[in-house]
């Protein structure tokens, strides 16, 4: 009898030490990124049957289990991912909403400023000084075309630069994942198949960071191999392989990066559709969404004032009488914006008067004057004002919408993460308790094994 009560006696001790050291893991572990609470499973050890009944014969650990739900992490995953697209093309737009609506650093006051030169030759068709004026500010217009054309480049410059980090970092995820699905299946094997908690909760932090980067979807495989697919279905880890990617130049447009997946039989570019989520996502779709028609209504707009000044300019005579050329010229019609340039350099031929009331008349400045609110572009819809009031509405609309739904999207995030936390999470006043509650059990289960070994020794002294 002695010896069955020290029996149950160590169980109990096992048991509460077990039990304190995983309590003692979870409090060391309360602010580690990505750990789970571990908890110790105790069960009833199998009872001795005899005539007098069954004889429980202690308690037993079955396993220490994390305390994980996969509905949450995936609905986590999921918010993280739309979260970072969301925040990434916001951050990205704003740039754009920024340079286009300065009221300093715009085209508005260098459009203004060159119409009002050209309104003071109207007035004063023969000053040579009002005529420079105009030269003047023809050379500041298109200076800042050039300007604000050069700073939307130098973000395209800074999207490549983010995809090619956000590939180099993708990959290093993807081999750490597989080298973690091999560890795991390795470890839990040697361990009878016991949960490798403390790596399984590695694994799913890499996976939750590879969410910020692009959308993410988990296949849980029977022997605990994770098989990861991001964008919309694209093979990335499957089991111990890891698939790598590059940021290659696009075969329409070397000057821009897309994302292709290395093979033996070469490179196949993803579409970039199929790499939707998280900051990747966020890039590609500003640029494609936002950056590509930014700068291209850009070279619609500087292209349609050089046109239609231009033609207005040749129909006048210059102070020597001779008929008016182009005012502005564009090498590039393919990048007008960034080749935009004043034509002429003398002032004398400026194109400000007409056939028919002499070289020093202003009726042809008059007519270039009215071009400032006529609707000559888009097909006859808008000013050169308001054509580009309209691309700064479009954008400025679609920050605002970007912002508004970003700090949606950031609160479902927020509640999805209280929600697995308040289930995963450490609570260290409960884990405080829990530490009295097996210190007790320790405590009890070391007073049965005292009692045992003097009923032991009573039994000796028989």
């Amino acid at each position: 009898m002695a010896n069955g009560i020290m029996n149950v006696g160590v169980s109990g001790l096992r048991a509460a030490q077990v039990a304190l050291l995983t309590t003692s893991h979870n409090i060391s572990n309360a602010t580690t990124p990505g750990y789970n609470r571990q908890q110790a499973i105790q069960s009833a050890s199998t009872p001795l049957a005899n005539s007098d009944g069954f004889i429980g014969r202690g308690v037993q650990i079955t396993t220490v289990q994390r305390i994980y739900n996969q509905h949450l992490a995936s609905q986590s995953l999921q918010a993280q991912s739309q979260s970072s697209q969301l925040d990434s093309h916001y951050n990205e737009i704003k740039q754009i909403d920024n340079l286009l609506a300065d009221t300093t650093s715009g085209l508005t006051p260098a459009l203004h400023n060159f119409f009002n030169a050209v309104q003071d030759v109207a007035s004063n068709p023969a000053s040579i000084s009002s005529r420079q004026a105009m030269l003047s500010n023809a050379e500041a217009l298109t200076a800042r075309f050039q300007q604000m054309d050069q700073r939307l480049s130098e973000m395209r410059e800074g999207v490549n630069s983010q995809i090619t980090g956000s590939v180099t970092e993708i990959n290093s995820l993807a081999q750490q994942i597989a080298g973690l699905n091999m560890n795991i299946q390795a470890v839990e094997a040697s361990a009878n198949g016991q949960p490798a908690n403390d790596l399984l909760d590695q694994r799913d932090a890499l996976v939750r960071d590879l969410s910020r980067i692009v959308n993410v979807d988990v296949v849980r495989q029977n022997n605990g191999h994770y098989n990861v697919f991001i964008g919309n279905g694209q093979s990335l880890v499957v089991g111990s392989s890891a698939m790598t990617l590059k940021a290659v130049p696009s075969s329409s447009d070397p000057q821009r990066l897309v994302v292709a997946m290395d093979q033996q039989s070469g490179e196949i570019v993803l579409p970039e559709h199929q790499l939707q989520g998280g900051s990747l996502g966020g890039l590609l779709a500003f640029r494609s969404e936002t950056l590509d028609s930014v700068q291209n209504s850009f070279d619609q707009l500087a292209q349609g004032i050089a046109d239609t000044f231009n033609d207005q300019h040749v129909q006048g005579l210059d102070l020597q009488g001779d008929s008016g050329v182009d005012f502005f010229t564009i090498t590039d019609p393919d990048h007008a914006a960034r080749n935009i340039r004043v034509a002429i350099s003398d002032p004398a031929k400026i194109a400000a008067a007409d056939s028919d009331g002499g070289v020093s008349n202003n009726i042809n400045a008059l007519s270039l004057a009215k071009l400032q609110t006529e609707n000559t572009l888009q097909g006859g819809t808008a000013s050169y004002q308001s054509a580009y009031a309209r691309l700064v509405s479009q954008v400025g609309n679609k920050t605002r919408e970007l912002e508004v739904t970003s700090k949606a999207q950031e609160s479902m995030l927020n509640q999805t993460d209280q929600a697995l936390q308040s289930l995963s999470g450490v609570n260290l006043e409960e884990e405080a308790a829990n530490l009295l509650r097996y210190q007790q059990m320790f405590q009890a289960s070391s007073k049965v094994i005292e009692i045992g070994n003097s009923l032991f020794d009573s039994l000796l002294r028989i």
